[in-house]
């Protein structure tokens, strides 16, 4: 696998992509480019089954950073928490960042999710594009840290050392994550993404879609029967049935991905052996 770096011009070109031109590192432009992130690039498996059918070994399927942006700034795509993380992490350090990754517990499955926690005057926070928590949250090891976004309110709650409970409000899953506040290194990461394609990987056998539209989180899950987009915010939840004969054009519209790729990726989840008892 080759590292996250990405070329000078290939940064001019995502920070055009969203809308926010060159600064210095400072913690109001941090969210910025959060709240950018989260409305233009999707959270989305789409693009991960269609390489992972298109590919013939396993080792050739991450989308690492440069095929990641490019494919964003091009179709529309993102990805899953550990390439969309790797991404949003490669452009932080371009623009002079530091920090580093982290791999995270969900419930009772462990390991299952990405997220950065970025160092800015000294003082560390979590930042994660993929649920996404709507805007960088202080991490204190000693008290509750608590942020407040037009979309959720958040809580960082320390639980023991190096592990916090995030919370969020007006969601009936009030946990999203348990951040284990342990730096991991490139390579191990990487070996992480390139693991994710195998069976036992995220998000290989469903369509998952989410991304900000009109400060709304806006969803869709293809084992989620029948189909529906669901919205929520603080203001409330809506759900909008949607036809399968038109599922793929109707999703293609929502999140501004390409229709052929969504089929694809639909037709192939649907060709899985049902799972028995």
């Amino acid at each position: 696998m080759t590292n996250q770096n990405l070329s000078d011009s290939l940064v001019k070109e995502i920070l055009n992509y969203l809308g926010c031109p060159p600064k210095a590192p400072t913690l109001r432009y941090l969210n910025q480019l959060i709240h950018a992130y989260i409305r233009r690039v999707p959270w989305e498996s789409v693009s991960r089954i269609v390489k992972r059918h298109a590919t013939l070994a396993t080792k050739d399927c991450p989308r690492l950073p440069e095929e990641f942006w490019t494919e964003a700034m091009q179709y529309g795509f993102g990805g899953t928490c550990f390439e969309s993380s790797l991404a949003f992490y490669s452009l932080l350090t371009a623009l002079g960042y530091e920090g580093y990754l982290t791999v995270n517990d969900m419930g009772e499955s462990r390991g299952c999710h990405a997220a950065i926690v970025i160092i800015v005057g000294g003082q560390k926070y979590l930042v994660d594009n993929t649920i996404p928590v709507h805007t960088a949250v202080r991490i204190n090891p000693r008290k509750v840290t608590r942020r407040w976004t037009p979309v959720y309110n958040y809580a960082l709650h320390p639980v023991w050392k190096n592990v916090y409970e995030v919370k969020r409000s007006h969601n009936s899953k009030r946990i999203s994550f348990m951040l284990i506040d342990v730096p991991v290194s490139l390579p191990d990461y990487h070996i992480i993404v390139q693991n994710d394609y195998l069976e036992t990987g995220n998000f290989n056998k469903n369509v998952v879609m989410n991304k900000v539209i009109n400060n709304k989180t806006t969803l869709f899950f293809s084992d989620h029967q029948p189909y529906k987009l669901e919205r929520h915010n603080k203001r409330g939840r809506w759900e909008t049935p949607l036809r399968s004969e038109i599922l793929p054009r109707a999703l293609a519209k929502t999140f501004n991905m390409p229709e052929g790729s969504i089929s694809a990726a639909l037709s192939w989840i649907s060709s899985l052996p049902v799972a028995g008892p």
